[in-house]
């Protein structure tokens, strides 16, 4: 079968706009009652501007009829600006109200799920002929954890550390980490290796959201204490950012000192925010 290049990911179809477009929306709402509000209190009238000089003078125009208007002098200069709000805000209810209409008729009439759904409704002598534009969850996520690799290399005599996936791992803050992504069900590869700046890295974690099915990868930085390990690993992470690794973003770092250990809370608080 003829794959169809794509210059986007499986992540990118699954980003839900509704979250964003329904906060869009309530902003949207009370900016719109706000200015009608405003409007209840405005002055009666147009206002009529023309340029002067290097000034501008106003003028009111209470009749439709009248294209002139009465001059607005100077020490009525609230008059001019709350006739130009007024004016300003006729125009953002329309526009935001055309805007709010959009978004509903968006959420109200498309279903986030219904394009992966089709392969669902499909025959199944005709869903294998087709390529999809995302694979299935468990499709994804069972080729995603199926990718081999080597594993780091540990020297002889370091300290040992397993998770509950009986992974070898370098800290116990490394083995508190993978064992709560373990507990939640988030998919990880430890030390998978990378290309940064042509050469070989191998972050602690690159993990899955399943959602989004969006990767991030996971640094975390154990004995900030020491000057040259933290001088050394601020340099790391100005590499990862440079190379498009921004934090929030598709990075997350956790720290530790030897008198400060990384707290569950920390982990907990980093998986339900950018892994779930």
């Amino acid at each position: 079968m003829k794959q169809i290049k794509k210059n986007y990911t499986d992540s990118d179809w699954l980003n839900d706009p509704r979250p964003v477009l329904k906060k869009r929306a309530e902003m949207l709402e009370k900016e719109i009652e706000a200015r009608k509000q405003a409007l209840l209190k405005a002055p009666e009238g147009k206002l009529r501007t023309i340029k002067y000089g290097k000034t501008f003078q106003y003028y009111i125009r209470t009749d439709g009829k009248d294209t002139h208007g009465d001059y607005i002098p100077k020490k009525n200069r609230k008059l001019a600006s709350a006739l130009a709000q007024k004016d300003y805000d006729k125009q953002l209810i329309g526009l935001a109200s055309e805007e709010l209409r959009a978004i509903y008729e968006y959420m109200d009439t498309t279903s986030m799920d219904a394009i992966g759904k089709i392969c669902d409704n499909m025959h199944e002598g005709k869903r294998i002929l087709v390529n999809p534009v995302y694979k299935d969850q468990a499709t994804f996520v069972s080729a995603w954890e199926a990718v081999s690799y080597e594993p780091g290399y540990f020297l002889p005599g370091e300290k040992e550390h397993y998770t509950v996936k009986h992974e070898r791992v370098r800290s116990k803050a490394e083995e508190n980490i993978a064992n709560m992504m373990a507990m939640y069900g988030i998919p990880y590869r430890y030390e998978f290796p990378m290309m940064l700046d042509n050469v070989e890295r191998r972050p602690d974690f690159t993990c899955l959201n399943v959602r989004t099915r969006k990767e991030f990868i996971w640094e975390h930085f154990g004995m900030m204490d020491m000057e040259d390990y933290a001088l050394k690993n601020v340099d790391k992470i100005g590499r990862y950012i440079l190379n498009g690794y921004i934090p929030g973003e598709n990075f997350i770092m956790t720290f530790e000192t030897q008198n400060k250990p990384l707290h569950s809370g920390v982990i907990k608080a980093m998986i339900e925010n950018y892994l779930i």
